[in-house]
Order: C-alpha cells, then structure tokens, then sequence
C-alpha cells in the first residue's frame, strides 16, 4: 500500500482548496492500495527559506524536534504526493514553494499528482510551473492532472467538483500516480 501525502498549499481564510483537497483525499482513500493523508500547510507554519547553502545540507542540519525536522520526516515518510494547488497571478503560492525549497533529498525519486482550480487557466499554468519543480527535486511528475475551472463549477454541499468529468480526471491521476509510487518504491532503495 502506497503512503500518499495530499498537500493543500492555500493557506487563505475562505480557500477553496480545502473542498478540493478532502474531494480527492475520499477517491485516494476508497483505494485499497493506496494510504493518503492530508497535510495542511496552515498546520505547518514553516520558515521563511533562508538556508545558508543549500537544501541538502540543510536537512542534514535541522534540530531535532524543530518543524523544519518534523517537516522534512513527514516528507521522508510517504511515497508519492498529490499537491492541492490555486494558480494566483499565473503561479503557485508561495507557502507551496517555501515548504518545497526547505527539503531536497526527501522529495528525490517520488511521483508528484496535481489538482489545481482557478479562473481561465484552471490552474494549469501553475501546475506546469510545479511539474518544472518538482522535476528538479528527482520528482516523477505525472501527466494526468485535475484542473479545476472555478467560472461557473458546481460543486456539492462539501465543496467537491461535482459531475463526471472530474471524477474520471481524479481516477486517472490516481492510477498514474499508483502506478509510479508502486515502480519508484522498489527502485528507490537502488539510488
């Protein structure tokens, strides 16, 4: 069973995330191979990213105990993730890029999924922003996303995309992402 992070990056009062990020945390958590688990990046006021040198000695140095230690064990401990993510002003936010510039080894060799929302782009552009990200972490993006057009959605009383169209976008991200997470854990231990 793969450990699947679920990383809602708004950290805005009133964000639509939220519904968006739990939508797609019950389709990962009906799979019997998959384990995910949601991580609010409201719950983890990190750092401002101020690493003297680079992100791998950094982690080599975090304090036992401190948040960047908890964050960067939180990372090491799953095997894929699936980034919540709003495209503000044609890019990600930057809490988002601030929790994935504090760490560089624990991201190496995991799939990373995309679920995005926002006006006439859907969050596409910043997702293509991402994938650029996290391919540099040793990443494995992964191409089928679910890109969420805020003009016009209905949504259910929780707040999920409702309709058809974004369920099968969901499967198909979750099965390309249970995929990858399947080939990189047995490759991992190689590298």
């Amino acid at each position: 069973m793969s450990r699947i992070g679920i990383i809602l990056s708004s950290v805005r009062d009133g964000r639509r995330g939220q519904g968006f990020a739990e939508w797609i945390h019950g389709l990962a958590g009906a799979r019997p191979d998959l384990q995910p688990e949601l991580i609010d990046l409201k719950a983890w006021p990190l750092p401002d990213y101020t690493v003297p040198s680079n992100a791998v000695a950094a982690e080599k140095r975090f304090a036992a105990g401190s948040i960047e230690f908890r964050w960067a064990e939180k990372i090491r401990s799953l095997d894929g993730f699936i980034f919540v993510t709003p495209e503000y002003n044609r890019g990600y936010p930057g809490q988002l890029k601030n929790a994935i510039d504090l760490l560089f080894t624990a991201w190496n060799y995991k799939p990373a999924a995309f679920v995005s929302y926002g006006g006439s782009a859907s969050g596409a552009i910043a997702t293509q922003q991402l994938m650029q990200v996290t391919s540099e972490l040793r990443m494995v993006p992964v191409r089928d996303q679910v890109n969420i057009r805020l003009v016009g959605l209905e949504t259910t009383p929780e707040g999920f995309p409702a309709g058809e169209f974004y369920a099968r976008r969901g499967k198909l991200l979750l099965d390309e992402l249970t995929w990858w997470a399947r080939v990189l854990d047995a490759a991992r231990p190689t590298r």
